[in-house]
């Protein structure tokens, strides 16, 4: 609590960022860990099922084991010709990657902006420093200092807020990037299979 004094108002802004940069990763990074795409050999036997016993016995064993991409699957093994086929997977595709998407942006503007509020607090705080300095008159060294010091307690908050916030968002995008991936090469095999 003597921190938050210490830096000034600014860091208030940067409690509130951190606090809720922290919720966005920790609910992302259940996303992200929980609802990974099933691997090629959970896959196959679906896939087996899929030819064996229809889409009803498959989709029921999908919703059991990855129920995220229930909705993928049922594109997957729609009645519908080749082409539909394709435009189907191709939109319930976005749709699912948009759900691992979410809030992704605010880690990257928390990102960007916390450094720059902890720079406007610095600023504001050397600001305040000098003026007490002009206003009495002596040049004390001390005074000047402890200012200084003061001041630059937001802008350490700022990058401390910013830089986990950084490197979760890099994180997701990543994850993010092989889950799309995963989706694409598991749809083009499926029906490289049907042709």
């Amino acid at each position: 609590m003597n921190l938050l004094q210490q830096g000034g108002f600014m860091m208030w802004p940067l409690l509130a960022l951190s606090i809720a940069s922290l919720a966005v990763m920790a609910e992302r990074f259940v996303v992200f860990t929980t609802r990974r795409l099933p691997s090629t050999t959970t896959l196959t036997p679906i896939f087996d099922l899929f030819q064996t016993q229809g889409s009803n016995a498959a989709l029921n064993e999908v919703e059991d084991i990855a129920p995220t991409y229930l909705l993928l699957f049922k594109a997957l093994f729609s009645d519908l010709p080749i082409p539909a086929k394709e435009q189907k997977i191709h939109r319930v595709g976005e749709e699912v990657l948009f759900s691992f998407r979410r809030r992704l942006d605010f880690l990257a503007t928390v990102a960007t902006t916390a450094p720059l509020i902890g720079l406007l607090g610095t600023v504001l705080g050397m600001i305040n420093a000098f003026s007490r300095l002009s206003a009495s008159g002596n040049v004390d060294i001390t005074m000047l200092a402890g200012g200084i010091w003061q001041a630059l307690i937001t802008t350490a908050a700022g990058l401390s807020v910013a830089i986990p916030s950084l490197l979760a968002h890099r994180w997701f995008c990543r994850e993010y990037d092989k889950t799309a991936f995963a989706m694409q090469h598991m749809s083009n095999t499926f029906l490289e299979e049907q042709k």
